[in-house]
C-alpha cells in the first residue's frame, strides 16, 4: 500500500531539521510504545508498536537524514522490516522543502505485507495513512511550538 502526503509549516527548516535529529523529540511523536535511538554510525534505530486489529505489529528498522544534492532540502530514509504471521516491510522518503515562507514536509513510500499481517494490514490501509500523517503533524505542531518559544 502506498503511504504519501505532505503538510505545509511555518517553522523554520533548519529548526525542523535539528528536531529530526533529535532521538528524544522523534520519539515523542511516535505512538506509545515506541523506541528511538541515535546509532555510532549517525543513523538511528527505532521500533514503532501499533495495535493494528487483533495484533500488536512491533515493527524494529533504521533511519537516516541527509542533505539532498541542492544543500538545503533534507531526505529521511527509513526502512523497517518484521516477521509476524507474514512479513511486513515498510520504505519511508520524507522531504523537507522549502516554497517561498512555507517548508514543506512531503512524505512517500510503501507499506507491504504478506501472510496474516498483510490480511489485516489492507484492511486497515487507510488508517496506516493517516497514522503517519498524524506522526508527522504532532513534529510540525512540536516544531512550530518550539519556533514560538524561540521567537523565530
Amino acid at each position: 500500500m502506498d503511504l504519501s502526503g505532505q503538510i505545509r509549516t511555518t517553522c523554520p527548516p533548519d529548526l525542523l531539521v535539528r528536531i529530526m535529529r533529535d532521538p528524544a523529540a522523534l520519539a515523542r511523536i511516535l505512538p506509545s510504545g515506541s523506541r528511538m535511538e541515535q546509532t555510532g554510525d549517525g543513523t538511528y534505530a527505532f521500533s514503532v508498536s501499533r495495535h493494528v486489529g487483533p495484533i500488536k505489529l512491533t515493527l524494529p528498522g533504521q533511519m537516516s537524514l541527509t542533505t539532498g544534492s541542492n544543500g538545503h532540502d533534507q531526505l529521511l530514509e527509513a526502512k523497517a522490516a518484521h516477521m509476524i504471521g507474514g512479513k511486513v516491510d515498510l520504505a519511508l522518503t520524507v522531504r523537507i522543502t522549502t516554497e517561498g515562507r512555507t517548508t514543506l514536509l512531503a512524505y512517500d513510500g510503501a507499506l507491504t505485507a504478506t501472510g496474516l499481517a498483510g490480511r489485516i494490514l489492507h484492511e486497515k490501509r487507510d488508517r496506516a495513512n493517516n497514522s503517519l500523517k498524524a506522526a508527522l503533524t504532532r513534529l510540525k505542531l512540536h516544531a512550530e511550538a518550539q519556533a514560538v518559544r524561540q521567537g523565530a
